[in-house]
């Protein structure tokens, strides 16, 4: 660039070929991004055509004085090689955006890149929205209409997932996540059942970026009615949450195991610690009359001995089915067979219904014991009739998170909703 050194000028007008227009006027310099200097004297100022607007020289790059409109480009055609703090409008993006140094960023977005939210979110509980007892989950229409006019319930960030019942919602930014989780309450027999089961609650902190995907069950107690020997009573599901974007099972809350009622199997000594949603990964099971096998992590409840509840669901596996006394018992059914709670017996009740195991594979119950639980592995059944049965066992859990809290049947309180111990996921934005 040639300069033009002047010390002192006394007349009126000043002409100067190249720098002074035919209008009169004073013209900067012209120059493409392409063609721009690398570097001039501090002060200098040029006109810049790519841009339409007037650039100076700030001793380390060129700066915008802002002498037209904020310049736009696509993503294609913006600069290569831009300076540090240029700004701009992404006409692809519908975005303005300015150069940290090394990425282009949204304008007022934080330092790491992190756009800006897909919606305002601070804390909220994703319920069960179907009523205890039921063994398949809501309806997308049932989803949508439960959670009204929230920010994101517009169908793109919150609708159903694989199967019915599943809840998809969308992470709306970058951060931690706090997500507590309450596995559902076993069933208990309306007439002379012994006991509530309360489902594991589960809590851990999880860093998702936004646009995942979650996808969740959330578990429903277990059913339950008058039945003639008080033991016919479902288990109760468990609560998943998974990322759907990486397909990574990161959270489970077992459910609670079915109750006997008061009138038989005692012989056992009527033990109940196995039949609480446990905080760790095994289900619950009792060595009386048989020994269930011990399934392995992540997968489905045994049973074993004559007329006994349906196993729970573990995540993997369904749970085993029951035996006997008009037959057609269900073990709850894993994440890929819609996680429906399994049917009871049928004899006192129409096709197994009333005492069929919870969504969130909470297994039906029998003549001998209530079902297991649904969960990350499934509660055991066993037993024999009528002196030998037991409570269904309750389910194992998992957490992935940091900050873990696992907490054997502490799901017994109304997070949920509806009803004591009902299933909940709660998530927050820490």
């Amino acid at each position: 660039m040639s300069t033009l050194n002047v010390d002192t000028i006394n007349g009126q007008d000043v002409h100067a070929t190249g720098v002074v227009s035919a209008g009169g006027a004073l013209k900067a310099p012209n120059y493409a991004d392409s063609g721009k200097p690398a570097s001039a004297e501090p002060g200098t100022v040029i006109y810049n055509t790519t841009g339409t607007d007037v650039e100076v020289w700030k001793g380390t790059s060129w700066l915008s004085l802002g002498a037209g409109n904020m310049r736009t480009w696509t993503t294609e055609t913006r600069p290569s090689s831009p300076s540090v703090a240029q700004f701009g409008f992404n006409t692809t993006t519908s975005q303005a955006e300015i150069f940290n140094g090394s990425d282009w960023l949204l304008f007022g977005s934080s330092a790491d890149g992190a756009s800006s939210a897909l919606f305002d979110f601070t804390t909220f509980t994703f319920k069960s929205i179907v009523g205890r007892g039921n063994n398949e989950g809501p309806s997308a229409s049932q989803i949508q209409q439960e959670y009204g006019s929230e920010p994101w319930n517009d169908g793109q960030y919150m609708k159903q997932g694989a199967a019915q019942g599943f809840q998809k919602w969308t992470v709306p930014e970058d951060g931690n996540y706090e997500i507590e989780a309450g596995g559902a309450r076993g069933g208990r027999d309306l007439g002379s059942g012994q006991y509530d089961f309360w489902g594991a609650k589960i809590k851990g902190t999880f860093a998702l970026t936004k646009e995942t995907e979650l996808e969740m069950v959330v578990g429903v107690g277990g059913n339950q009615y008058y039945s003639p020997h008080g033991n016919h009573a479902g288990g109760g599901g468990g609560s998943f949450v998974k990322n759907a974007t990486t397909n990574q099972l990161m959270l489970v809350a077992g459910g609670g195991g079915g109750s006997m009622g008061g009138s038989y199997g005692w012989s056992c000594g009527r033990p109940t610690g196995h039949a609480y949603g446990r905080s760790g990964e095994y289900g619950g099971r009792v060595s009386c009359y048989c020994q269930p096998s011990q399934p392995s992590p992540g997968n489905g409840g045994s049973s074993c001995g004559g007329h006994v509840g349906g196993a729970g669901a573990g995540y993997n596996t369904n749970g085993s089915d029951g035996s006997g006394h008009c037959g057609g018992v269900q073990g709850g059914r894993s994440w890929n067979n819609g996680m429906i709670g399994g049917r009871g017996d049928y004899c006192y009740t129409s096709s197994g219904q009333e005492n069929r195991g919870g969504f969130g594979g909470g297994g039906g119950g029998n003549l001998t014991s209530p079902g297991g639980a649904g969960g990350w592995t499934g509660g055991c059944t066993g037993g024999n009739w009528s002196s030998y049965g037991h409570c269904g066992g309750g389910a194992g859990s998992k957490n992935t998170g940091t900050a873990a809290q696992n907490t054997e049947g502490g799901n017994s309180g109304t997070t949920g909703g509806q009803y004591q111990g009902n299933g909940y996921i709660k998530i927050t934005k820490t």
